[in-house]
């Protein structure tokens, strides 16, 4: 796996939740290699998806996850 493009990946979603579409587009590479991180950084429970109001899939870091879970309680 591309360690340069894990690395961005993780900076632009701790930022803030992006889908597969905007995290191609701000980092300048194809869908295809950025869904492979994906795929990879949710298999080792780094990152985790999320449906928005529009129904476009959205990634976030599990940080920013459970630091939500938290405000909400």
């Amino acid at each position: 796996m591309n360690v340069n493009l894990t690395r961005q990946v993780m900076i632009r979603l701790s930022e803030e939740p992006m889908s597969l579409e905007e995290l191609a587009e701000k980092t300048g590479v194809e869908k295809r290699k950025v869904y492979r991180v994906l795929t990879s950084l949710h298999k080792s429970r780094r990152i985790v998806h999320f449906r928005d109001d529009d129904d476009i899939r959205r990634y976030r870091t599990v940080e920013e996850s459970f630091s939500r879970a938290l405000e909400g309680c």
